[in-house]
């Protein structure tokens, strides 16, 4: 097939098909991007699961302990659409230089609530350099989760073999609470 540009000169052809490659090769790009980015704020993500609603995941922050240089890494996973009545996964790690296989309790507490699990189940642990990671995950309520997002805080409170380590917010911890509790747990 060919086409007849007869109203251009031979410059203008060139230009002409410089324009329309460079316009497709940017239009893909730009819709190859935006059907793969994911939405939320810079905390969070999004994700739609059909009947099920939205699945969010909020991204993991840090607690550091209040006694040693642990520290916490939470994140959580839950669903929601239109009503709430779904729980929360909740997964941490541990970055101790103690090994922690079994954990007797959690408690998520700040000036509002405190949640408690007992379930507690180890993913894996590994040595990294001087240190043990350690990650676990157990459920919580939604209705309580958000409670517990109204106040920036937090303490978790770790309780294995009779002994309890407390990791606190701070900082950058205290702005993360603020920010989802602001652009997330006003949607429901």
């Amino acid at each position: 097939m060919k086409i007849n540009l007869t109203f251009c000169n031979d410059s203008s052809k060139g230009k002409m098909v410089k324009f329309i490659l460079l316009f497709l090769v940017l239009s893909s790009v730009f819709s190859a991007h935006s059907s793969t980015v994911i939405s939320g704020e810079k905390y969070y993500r999004t994700f739609y699961v059909g009947e099920d609603g939205i699945q969010y995941f909020i991204e993991p922050f840090l607690l550091k302990s209040e006694k040693s240089k642990a520290q916490l890494l939470v994140d959580f996973t839950f669903r929601f659409k239109n009503e709430i009545k779904d729980s929360v996964i909740l997964n941490f790690s541990i970055k101790s230089s103690v090994t922690y296989k079994t954990i007797d309790s959690l408690n998520l507490s700040n000036e509002n609530i405190e949640l408690k699990s007992s379930k507690i189940e180890l993913l894996f642990f590994e040595n990294r350099r001087s240190n043990y990671i350690s990650r676990f995950t157990t459920k919580v309520s939604l209705k309580d989760m958000k409670e517990l997002f109204n106040n920036d805080n937090w303490i978790i409170a770790v309780t294995t073999q009779n002994q309890i380590t407390r990791y606190s917010s701070h900082g950058k911890s205290n702005k993360v609470i603020n920010s989802l509790k602001a652009n997330l747990f006003t949607l429901f």
